[in-house]
């Protein structure tokens, strides 16, 4: 049962990595937690699980944001079984083909600044009437640091589209501010999951990326679920339209 206080939050891509991390973070804060999820349900469940071990409550709905009428399955869940929706987390991570730029098929880059769009678009678009009328409303883009540039080879793709989103977040809070909503982007670096740790190659990156960071470690999803946590409640009252490296300070030797 909630209470008339219970802030909800839902997050897009949060059946593992970031979002499971995020989620639970919210759920520690006492919001009602709407986990999407594209395939596994098991995962989801588990988050779910951990977000009410955390204090909060949870459900778990399926989806593809790319497709609107499956970001309004999320959005309409949410108002069923909560009531409202305080908090949006676009984090839905979508398809990448990794090629240097002379190899990339049009078609390919153009899929993916395109899908990285549409993810947060119509999940965002159908919202904002609920955050309107509310007068009250989060939304956190999940970016990457490559958005401003070359981190990796062969990521001209992912830092296209990543760019592209920063941008239609700065627009969303210049237009949506007057209503109460606050929008801002959350912009990691390098983030050590369950795939990347189980990877031989990427554990050498790792420790160049811990050599070269002034906290002389390299992020775990928790570190950027915190923060997405803070820009996503009411900690965030002031702050609009701002791109956010959470790196560890990689950046600040260069």
């Amino acid at each position: 049962m909630l209470t008339s206080m219970t802030k909800v939050a839902v997050i897009t891509g949060a059946s593992r990595g970031i979002g499971a991390a995020a989620a639970v973070e919210f759920g520690r804060r006492g919001y009602a937690v709407v986990v999407n999820y594209h395939s596994r349900k098991d995962a989801a469940d588990a988050v779910v699980e951990a977000i009410e071990q955390a204090g909060g409550k949870g459900i778990a709905v399926p989806g593809d944001m790319r497709a609107r009428d499956e970001a309004a399955g999320l959005i309409n869940a949410a108002v069923e079984h909560f009531g409202r929706v305080d908090a949006l987390v676009c984090n839905a991570a979508t398809p990448l083909k990794r090629a240097a730029f002379a190899d990339l098929p049009w078609d390919d880059f153009a899929a993916k600044v395109t899908d990285e769009l549409a993810a947060s678009y119509h999940v965002t678009q159908l919202a904002l009437p609920i955050m309107r009328e509310q007068r009250y409303g989060r939304l956190v883009y999940v970016s990457s640091g490559m958005a401003e540039g070359p981190g990796a080879p062969d990521m001209i793709g992912h830092g296209t589209a990543k760019a592209a989103l920063n941008t239609f977040a700065r627009y969303i809070a210049h237009e949506e501010g007057p209503h109460g909503i606050i929008a801002n982007v959350v912009a990691p670096g390098y983030v050590r999951t369950d795939a990347t740790a189980a990877t031989t190659a990427l554990r050498g990156i790792e420790t160049r990326i811990a050599e070269h960071s002034p906290l002389r470690r390299v992020a775990d999803p928790v570190d950027i679920g915190r923060a997405i946590a803070m820009f996503g409640s009411e900690d965030c009252s002031y702050a609009t339209g701002v791109v956010v490296p959470v790196n560890g300070g990689i950046m600040l030797a260069h």
